[in-house]
């Protein structure tokens, strides 16, 4: 078979592009001339889709989630919002679940930092942690390493239950969920809010963005500044994303010391 110069200019470029997208990941490559070279430009003039796309201009501040539901004047304390969402019925997910996960750590209005986690599974129900396991090791030493424990934030999910399939976006949960975790966030008041993991981040800003392009800046959330970035279950999963999440650790600990 003949080689067809054509389609080999555009595999290298689609190739050249791969790359690209994985530095701009923060993924690591060893960095020598070869590769720089490789990753220029190329001057043949063939129409392609490139695999990486133009990158985004930052976010515009984030519309206010809806939060029709519960009732302000009702809960007035964090201990009134439990008391609701424990025999809440608002999805299919009051139902099937053996118990609301609420969250965990300071209680104290203005705290450091309030974490909202994917939607648990069933080990995090098991557990009544909204996050566990090694992923849940993970997160402490992404913590300590900027100088945070479990008790110095406030770590939620995105929904209270576990949703029945691993790994489900359950869209109708979320939007039941949503009221409770808006007021959850009133309540406790925290000066910086990081969101780990896609169903989170694209939910609290109201977009379909990928969470790579949402990563490594802060975005305004109703005047808070958000940080989406990786879950520690993704990254036990892919080690070369550590290195993008302590990027957007050292941000957030950053603006911590801006707002102290």
């Amino acid at each position: 078979m003949k080689n067809d110069p054509s389609s080999l200019s555009r595999l290298l470029q689609e190739t050249r592009n791969l790359v690209a997208f994985h530095r701009h990941c923060e993924l690591d490559y060893p960095l020598s001339p070869e590769l720089n070279s490789f990753l220029k430009p190329s001057s043949a003039k063939i129409k392609t889709q490139p695999f990486f796309p133009t990158p985004t201009p930052p976010a515009a501040t984030a519309k206010p989630v809806e939060t029709a539901g519960p009732d302000r004047a009702d809960l007035q304390t964090l201990d009134d919002l439990r008391h609701s969402l424990e025999g809440c019925q608002q999805c299919a997910l009051g139902k099937s679940r053996r118990q609301m996960i609420f969250g965990e750590g300071s209680v104290r209005q203005g705290l450091a930092l309030l974490i909202i986690s994917d939607p648990p599974g069933v080990e995090e129900e098991a557990a009544n942690k909204p996050i566990s396991g090694a992923p849940r090791e993970l997160l402490k030493k992404m913590l300590g390493a900027i100088n945070l424990s479990l008790d110095d934030i406030f770590l939620t999910n995105i929904v209270k239950c576990a949703p029945p399939a691993v790994g489900s976006t359950p869209t109708v949960e979320t939007s039941a969920c949503l009221p409770f975790l808006m007021r959850q966030i009133e309540l406790i008041k925290p000066k910086i809010i990081c969101t780990m993991g896609q169903t989170a981040s694209q939910t609290m800003l109201k977009t379909s963005q990928s969470l790579l392009s949402l990563r490594g800046r802060f975005h305004d959330f109703q005047g808070i500044p958000l940080m989406p970035t990786f879950h520690p279950t993704l990254l036990l999963k892919t080690q070369e994303l550590k290195k993008g999440a302590w990027h957007d650790l050292q941000m957030i600990q950053k603006k911590l010391k801006s707002l102290t």
